[in-house]
């Protein structure tokens, strides 16, 4: 094909340059976890190969823990755990996190404690949970309420204080009561951060959910990790850590993700001046 051609049908506003356009994001999305998947089948066939098995047994051991139905029963406890711990220290994040942004009394109050949940390891708290609540649901709650509450509420601590204060101080002028203002001033500001605090703590959540299964409980995809283990199985345990990883990714992406490019869609895209400029 010649230069000419060539950029007749990729050039600049062409239907193929469009569609490129469209779907660019999908296009890199599929490059990268081709160059994942043969990097791996490289190093296992020829540098690690009594490490690291393949990408195929792997691939068969998914499909048939899949079919099984063992990973769903084992996933709806892990995910149930999950929720019960997320939505906890979600629904106390909000409104310390808001009081740490607008209150310097609350700031000088939770600070150092917020700063030091964020430090703990979770492996010690798992530890210590399963210490103090035996080898029951209370552990996996507690370990996901104390570990990502820290987290969470730093994100509203921050953005919080990001909000425009002019707006603030309007609506004082105006008389507006402080809980008119949180609800029309503050929480619309602060929507971007909520739908990422979600993301981040629904992420640390189901990390130290898995570690807690893993350590002490009798269900859930950390305890058929740690039951992989014991049977030296090492394509056991790719195969339900990436079964796991995937359905995360799904509600990630796929859930969260779409909800929060929805919301702030009015922001725009700030790699679409990019793409048209290209």
């Amino acid at each position: 094909m010649s230069l000419e051609a060539s950029d007749s049908v990729f050039g600049r506003g062409t239907p193929l340059r469009r569609l490129f356009q469209r779907y660019q994001r999908y296009i890199y999305y599929t490059i990268s976890v081709v160059a994942f998947l043969a990097s791996w089948e490289i190093v296992a066939r020829f540098v690690a190969a009594d490490l690291l098995p393949s990408v195929v047994p792997v691939a068969n051991e998914m499909v048939s823990i899949a079919v099984s139905g063992a990973f769903a029963n084992h996933l709806v406890d892990t995910l149930g755990r999950v929720a019960v711990g997320f939505f906890l220290a979600y629904g106390v994040s909000i409104p310390l996190g808001i009081a740490m942004g607008r209150d310097h009394r609350a700031e000088y109050l939770f600070d150092i404690p917020i700063l030091i949940g964020i430090s703990v390891p979770g492996l010690a708290v798992a530890i210590v949970a399963i210490i103090w609540f035996g080898l029951s649901e209370l552990a996996a709650y507690f370990s996901v309420f104390f570990l990502a509450t820290p987290m969470i509420v730093f994100n509203f601590w921050q953005g919080t204080k990001s909000i425009d204060e002019d707006l603030i101080r309007m609506g004082r002028s105006f008389e507006v009561s402080r809980l008119s203002l949180v609800r029309n001033v503050v929480l619309p500001s602060l929507l971007p951060h909520l739908l990422a605090a979600a993301r981040f703590g629904l992420a640390i959540s189901w990390k130290i959910v898995v570690i807690v299964e893993l350590l002490g409980l009798t269900s859930g995809i950390g305890f058929m990790i740690n039951r992989q283990f014991q049977l030296y199985s090492v394509v056991g345990v790719f195969a339900w850590t990436l079964e796991f990883t995937l359905v995360m990714m799904a509600i990630e992406f796929g859930l969260l993700k779409t909800i929060e490019k929805r919301v702030t869609k009015w922001r725009g895209d700030g790699h679409s001046g990019g793409a048209r400029a290209a």
